[in-house]
């Protein structure tokens, strides 16, 4: 059977990151508050260069329930729970968590616990296969959150060096805690990280295309999110 051109969108608070399947490198474009799920159809295409997919994969920024958004991202325009995306790009589609793609990118196996540093805190967890989505980033840790201290945010306030030991420091309580095997740090700030104990790996968002790749393979589940799980995570309109 003849390889299915996969195009993976990665959407994030500060850039939309695409990548085609069979070609090197990625595209991206910025995103914040004046995106639209309109405007994104627009500038995928564009980005794109009107080739035609066989499959598109999407890493969303916030929560998904059966393959839908269900809240806004708290960093960008509006309307994206009730949009039409299947329509709109006019082929097969799946969405996922953006923290649960780009986790699955990095997955070896066993017991993984993803945190991605970037904007904010993403956070999952993968155990044989099957994907755990987790809201880590409103629990707290040394006085405030873990979104707080560990995000673009907590980096510009605490300074490269300090940033690193909170990040190791709250990386080794949450794997004691899940009793993971590993941890995978992915997003735009993993690249500050060095010196790595052993069993703690540096990603990046390059994970994120393996991850929309991974995403048609049926072997990995997902462990949905349910609505009364939903109630339970912070509020982000």
């Amino acid at each position: 059977m003849a390889c299915l051109r996969t195009l993976v969108v990665d959407i994030g608070g500060t850039h939309v990151k695409v990548w085609k399947s069979r070609h090197a490198g990625e595209r991206k474009f910025s995103s914040g508050k004046m995106l639209t799920p309109l405007r994104l159809i627009e500038r995928v295409k564009e980005i794109s260069g009107g080739h035609s997919f066989d499959r598109i994969s999407i890493g969303y920024p916030g929560p998904v329930i059966a393959g839908r958004p269900v809240t806004d991202p708290i960093n960008l325009g509006a309307g994206w729970v009730e949009f039409d995306y299947w329509n709109a790009f006019g082929c097969p589609l799946r969405i996922m968590n953006d923290a649960c793609m780009q986790a699955l990118g990095g997955y070896e196996g066993g017991r993984m616990l993803y945190l991605g540093l970037g904007t904010g805190i993403g956070t999952a967890f993968i155990i044989d296969d099957v994907i755990v989505p987790l809201s880590l980033g409103q629990l707290r840790f040394l006085h405030q959150t873990f979104d707080g201290c560990l995000n673009d945010q907590g980096l510009k306030a605490q300074g490269v060096k300090r940033w690193r030991h909170a990040v190791l420091q709250a990386a080794a309580d949450l794997k004691a805690a899940f009793l993971a095997d590993y941890v995978v740090f992915g997003g735009g700030n993993a690249k500050k990280l060095d010196d790595l104990p052993e069993n703690y790996r540096k990603g990046g968002n390059h994970n994120a295309y393996f991850g929309g790749l991974r995403m048609w393979d049926d072997r990995h589940r997902l462990m949905p999110l349910r609505a009364a799980e939903l109630a339970l995570l912070p509020n982000r309109s």
